[in-house]
């Protein structure tokens, strides 16, 4: 097998895209992307293909079926025109075993690698990427994002104005400018987007009981944007189609790849290690500002008590078992002061009017 980059044409008069040639001994393999981003691969039956080198060109020109493919110098139609000779031999005078032997190790070795590479290389180096990411390129993602999510027109702008009053009366510090967004679903849920803005669902606002609770909520999807867990975990998600785009063909900028895949934050996941860091960080926040750290276990058990006795609200779908996230939230608020605030106290009471 040999590997080669080339330009196909899939028909006369069509536009050409760059793509990726894979040479078997009986097919050879064309990877490309259309102009609307999507991955196409063809295969070719070695035999029917007519290969020759343009010396005009200093290209290798292959032909099947009306499409063409044109590939620099000249070793891919010396290398087909040596498959298809192999072709025609008799099964007796075919190469030995132990080619096919090395040939399999060897492309079991590169399959190996690969699958090493999509599943544990390309999202490790996602992470670290992500981390590099300067505040204001993430603001931007991220409004590129909410945009294209179409939230506007389902905003309840009256109870998003009131939200983020709460929040600046928590007087959380921080280089990201805080946006919160209620949104009208009934859907039990709230996100965090890169570069500072969060949505809530008005379904899990009416869920929220007190202060405390909606305190405890912000805290949490607060510290997913301040620790930056929205813009890594959506990276290495997203790691796998830079992977492709690398082999396939050219990929889009990051901002329209998140574009594409918006809908997919609604629903973003975190692994138990952030989300228990954002309970954690979330606390301090509380206890910090002497709110009562049962906010989040009532915060936890409203969210548990919405949803069916099959199935957890998504804001709860793969979090860390509720109970174990009561048990740490109580062990370290153990030595918590508790004053009420007046004002975020006045503040929800709004809200809830």
């Amino acid at each position: 097998m040999k590997s080669y980059f080339g330009v196909y044409h899939i028909s006369t008069g069509a536009e050409p895209a760059e793509c990726s040639v894979l040479v078997f001994d009986k097919k050879m393999s064309i990877g490309y992307r259309t102009a609307d981003g999507t991955n196409h691969t063809v295969h070719w039956p070695l035999q029917e293909v007519q290969a020759s080198y343009e010396l005009s060109l200093q290209k290798t020109r292959v032909r099947y079926q009306g499409a063409e493919l044109f590939i620099e110098g000249k070793d891919a139609a010396a290398f087909i025109a040596e498959m298809q000779e192999e072709i025609k031999k008799p099964w007796h005078k075919k190469k030995g075993s132990k080619d096919w032997t090395r040939s399999l190790v060897l492309l079991l070795a590169l399959l190996g690698g690969l699958v090493l590479l999509y599943f544990l290389i390309v999202p490790w180096l996602a992470e670290k990427m992500a981390s590099n990411v300067s505040v204001n390129t993430e603001r931007q993602l991220g409004d590129a994002v909410y945009d294209a999510m179409g939230l506007s027109g389902s905003e309840d702008t009256a109870a998003s104005f009131v939200l983020n009053e709460f929040f600046a009366a928590m007087e959380v510090l921080s280089d990201y400018s805080v946006r919160i967004t209620v949104v009208n679903d009934n859907v039990v849920n709230a996100f965090a987007m890169p570069g500072g803005r969060i949505v809530v669902y008005s379904a899990l606002l009416k869920q929220i009981q007190s202060y405390p609770e909606l305190a405890a909520l912000l805290s949490h999807e607060f510290t997913h944007v301040n620790k930056k867990h929205s813009t890594k975990s959506i990276f290495r998600r997203l790691g796998s189609k830079v992977f492709i785009g690398l082999l396939f063909g050219r990929f889009g900028s990051v901002t329209s790849v998140l574009i594409n895949h918006a809908d997919d934050i609604k629903s973003l996941t975190y692994s138990r290690k952030l989300e228990k860091e954002a309970d954690m960080e979330g606390l301090e926040l509380l206890m910090q500002r002497k709110i009562d750290a049962k906010g989040f276990e009532d915060l936890f058990r409203h969210l548990q008590q919405a949803a069916p006795s099959s199935s957890l609200p998504e804001f709860l779908g793969s979090h860390p078992d509720i109970d174990k996230r009561i048990a740490y939230i109580r062990e370290a608020s153990k030595s918590a002061v508790i004053e009420e605030d007046q004002r975020l106290k006045t503040i929800f009471e709004k809200l809830k009017q």
